[in-house]
């Protein structure tokens, strides 16, 4: 599909997707994270046509032109797009990795469920990511919106290393909300075939003591992209599609 560009106060945001007019339906926010394939969750469009689906590339990504927002910035623009698109209807957010960080920070009202995918709150412990950054920025010397994205979102640097902190956002999780991890711990560093869960220790606790968390974990030797792949995508589609049943008993 080719993408809306949403032009917003931070920066551009690429949008697919379905809007029905008419009485009230639920709608599913789909957000990607950092360098997802592309038309990654794509084809949630046609597996949910009896609500609006608005699937959300960030700047930078999938063809999208960079912009330099901070996580904060960028959640604001997606609020007032989101705000402008669907309305009031209630609202099912999907946030997957590092856009996790923009769907928990929405303070829209009528996001009425979450659903989060390999979240994670810290960043300096992510080394498999850390590596593949570097190696990313090496290979696009010239692209400096990349090398500022790295660094304000994940204070990864060509040398340097700096934690950012999102934990704050957990304070966030105040309606019912899944979470999907893969089973492989990111603890320790070692060598690996995959990248593991990047859903740490740490935070796995911090969800299972929220009430309102479901916390899914998958097989030991499913990782990062646990739930976008494999079969397990399934996994994901069944849960939106039990949070989608919930969202429409709220439409008046």
């Amino acid at each position: 599909m080719d993408f809306l560009t949403l032009q917003t106060a931070a920066g551009p945001l690429g949008v697919v997707g379905r809007i029905h007019t008419g009485p009230p339906r639920p709608a599913l926010l789909a957000v990607n994270g950092a360098f997802p394939r592309r038309h990654h969750r794509h084809d949630l469009v046609d597996y949910f046509p009896g609500v609006s689906v608005l699937v959300v590339e960030l700047p930078g990504m999938s063809g999208v032109p960079w912009a330099n927002p901070t996580i904060p910035e960028l959640t604001q623009g997606l609020e007032a797009a989101v705000r402008r698109l669907v309305g009031d209807v209630p609202i099912v957010a999907f946030g997957s990795s590092t856009s996790v960080l923009v769907t928990l920070g929405l303070r829209l009202p009528n996001i009425c469920r979450h659903l989060l995918q390999e979240p994670f709150f810290q960043t300096e412990n992510l080394w498999p990511f850390v590596a593949s950054s570097r190696a990313r920025m090496a290979r696009n010397p010239d692209n400096a919106a990349m090398t500022r994205f790295y660094w304000e979102a994940f204070g990864i640097g060509p040398e340097r290393l700096e934690n950012r902190d999102y934990r704050h956002l957990l304070e966030n999780i105040t309606k019912p909300t899944d979470v999907i991890v893969g089973g492989a711990p990111l603890e320790p560093m070692r060598e690996m075939d995959f990248w593991p869960s990047f859903t740490s220790g740490q935070d796995r606790a911090a969800l299972r003591a929220n009430p309102l968390v479901s916390l899914i974990e998958g097989p030991p030797d499913s990782g990062h992209s646990f739930g976008s792949e494999g079969g397990s995508d399934l996994l994901i589609k069944r849960r939106l599609h039990a949070a989608l049943l919930e969202a429409a008993k709220l439409c008046g």
